[in-house]
């Protein structure tokens, strides 16, 4: 397929690259090159998905790179104290897709507000940390505890619900205690098919970051999401947690793909943004592009460095290219 060739700027580099429309290649003379931050390039009538961003990087319609979702519990802090802001924030970088970690006494109706006038989505949000899963006694507590958090979810217009599996404990096997954990998600389908979410699970690394947790390697969440085998239960593939646990994601994201509606990254060590660390992130965006995936890159990541939007412009360049 004939391709446009173009120039991307960003991080203080300049990349070749090249640039598809459909099945259809654009030639440069039919590109306004010089278009207005935030406008869609025209070419000769035919709207392009292309925008240009602040910093001179470009981003790429969905079906020629990977959208990004940023955690603003972590990303934009220097926005202000409200998610409100932050979402503002987001939204000036060229960010369309959001993510949140407990929506439980926050301000819904202004994120809401703020959602909407910035045409921002929320992806997900967590329904709870504090519940021990593997223990039987807390599950029928914990389906109202996840009945609101996917009311309110849906309130800002959000159908995913991460559920943590919470701490181990020292007395049961592991496989004894992923079926506890399905036991408890079993519970929370008939609500989930009723609401229309999806349950997503996520495995934590238990070496740095959550020590104790109960599913700490992917292999913990697979298990569980095999289990049920539920459309309503799909797996978050976090990167950063995954390598931090000991994992090799060359050999884990091609055995869980399909299992696999949302990956998340942050750079290693100390959950930076991408190139802050040692991760080869064009090669795992390669690599999640050659297994198939459509879906958004999250950034749940602790930014090193302000402004946010100067941080995270290094990944926005490589995926707008990917």
């Amino acid at each position: 397929m004939d391709a446009a060739k173009s120039t991307l700027t960003g991080c203080g580099r300049e990349t070749k690259h090249r640039l598809h429309v459909g099945r259809r290649s654009v030639p440069d003379s039919c590109l306004d090159w010089r278009c207005p931050i935030g406008q869609p390039l025209i070419s000769h009538g035919h709207s392009v998905e292309f925008l240009r961003l602040p910093g001179s990087v470009w981003r790429i319609g969905r079906d020629m790179a990977y959208e990004i979702s940023v955690n603003l519990e972590y990303a934009f802090q220097d926005a202000g104290e409200s998610i409100e802001q932050r979402i503002d924030a987001a939204a000036a970088a060229g960010f369309r897709y959001v993510e949140l970690f407990l929506l439980k006494g926050r301000d819904l109706p202004a994120i809401r507000e703020a959602l909407e006038r910035n045409a921002v989505k929320l992806v997900s949000t967590v329904a709870d940390y504090a519940t021990q899963l593997v223990d039987p006694q807390t599950h029928e507590d914990f389906c109202a505890i996840f009945r609101k958090a996917a009311q309110d979810a849906l309130f800002l217009g959000c159908s995913n619900v991460v559920v943590t599996s919470g701490r181990a404990v020292p007395w049961l096997t592991r496989p004894v205690q992923l079926r506890i954990f399905a036991d408890a998600l079993t519970r929370l389908l008939p609500i989930a098919e009723e609401l229309g979410v999806t349950i997503y699970l996520e495995s934590a690394n238990t070496r740095h970051d959550h020590p104790g947790v109960l599913c700490s390697t992917t292999q913990d969440s697979v298990c569980v999401v095999e289990m049920l085998s539920s459309p309503h239960v799909r797996l978050i593939y976090d990167l950063y947690h995954s390598v931090v646990e000991g994992e090799d994601p060359a050999e884990v994201m091609p055995r869980v793909m399909h299992l696999t509606d949302h990956v998340q990254i942050g750079d290693v060590p100390g959950r930076g943004e991408p190139g802050s660390g040692t991760i080869d992130w064009p090669a795992q965006l390669a690599l999640l592009k050659a297994l198939g995936y459509k879906g958004l890159i999250g950034l749940e990541l602790k930014p090193t460095r302000a402004p946010t939007a100067d941080a995270l412009s290094y990944i926005q360049q490589l995926c707008a290219v990917a």
